[in-house]
């Protein structure tokens, strides 16, 4: 059995959540859309990946109008790194902080 497969509640919420959260901040901030999530497994373990294709003045800071992460989810042997509620803020929260502070400079 795959890990897919051991723990595939875990990633259907996963999936449902990190979509709807991913979404939220694109929406709010007019960055674009969520293109692709997906799952994938290796010996280390299950990983979510996803694009954003972006959109509007975040283009020219990030400096490329498609945004892609790929995060480790589920450990071979430990099982899912984080609860599914707070594993997805994670994710959400390092998407928005990565665009809202693309190209800016640190405040002095």
């Amino acid at each position: 059995m795959t890990l897919r497969d051991q723990y595939a509640d875990h990633l259907s919420a996963f999936g449902a959540a990190a979509t709807e959260g991913i979404q939220g901040v694109l929406d709010e901030s007019n960055y674009g859309q969520l293109s692709s999530l997906d799952f994938d497994e290796n010996e280390q373990g299950v990983f979510v990946s996803f694009t954003i294709d972006l959109s509007g003045e975040v283009v020219e800071r990030w400096g490329s109008d498609v945004y892609t992460r790929r995060y480790l989810i589920i450990r071979t042997q430990d099982g899912p790194v984080d609860p599914v509620e707070f594993g997805v803020s994670l994710l959400y929260t390092s998407v928005m902080e990565d665009l809202d502070t693309a190209g800016r400079r640190p405040a002095r």
